[in-house]
């Protein structure tokens, strides 16, 4: 939570103590309680509900468009439904991984790269060396574009999986799908 909307939610409680407790001041003050409380609230979920939203209706020309960081939330997003658990992304200095979670006891890795251009060698190596510091059992590096012919070779040579822009459509056809029978 923010210092701001904690700072606002503690004046609403003081402010709604304080009537209370000397019972002379106007209800007014009250209300203002409530309302300070209230957008204190709206400004500490409002950013949380909103990235969810618009991450459900992401395709992939707004992938394109991404921060680094937001595409790697949004592969965190992807991966949780599609069935993946313990999803965490790893901190900033990140070993070659950005964000490691498991499905059916399997631990994977992912690197993400949202490019313009084919993802080269140099995300297969980084990939390739976070397998031993995190223990992986899988890793992958994920993309919204696709890869160059070396980066497939190395990537088939160390057993590393790559994702590219068509995997990362068939994952969110899979999404938009369950969402639509679940409607």
């Amino acid at each position: 939570m923010k210092s701001d909307s904690f700072s606002g939610i503690i004046l609403g409680i003081a402010l709604i103590v304080l009537y209370f407790h000397l019972g002379t001041l106007s209800p007014y003050i009250f209300y203002l309680a409530i309302i300070i409380i209230l957008v204190a609230l709206f400004t500490t979920f409002y950013p949380i509900i909103s990235k969810k939203k618009r991450f459900s209706r992401a395709q992939l020309e707004s992938i394109d468009v991404m921060t680094g960081y937001d595409f790697e939330e949004y592969i965190s997003y992807l991966l949780k439904k599609n069935e993946f658990q313990n999803i965490k992304l790893t901190p900033k200095y990140d070993q070659g991984i950005d964000i490691i979670a498991t499905k059916n006891g399997i631990k994977y890795g992912f690197q993400c790269k949202r490019w313009k251009k084919k993802v080269g060698n140099k995300a297969i190596q980084e990939v390739h060396a976070g397998i031993g510091y995190y223990s992986l059992d899988i890793a992958v590096v994920i993309t919204n574009n696709y890869f160059t012919k070396p980066a497939q070779e190395l990537a088939k040579r160390n057993n590393v999986e790559l994702w590219d822009r068509n995997t990362i459509t068939r994952l969110i056809e899979k999404v938009s799908l369950e969402q639509s029978v679940a409607k």
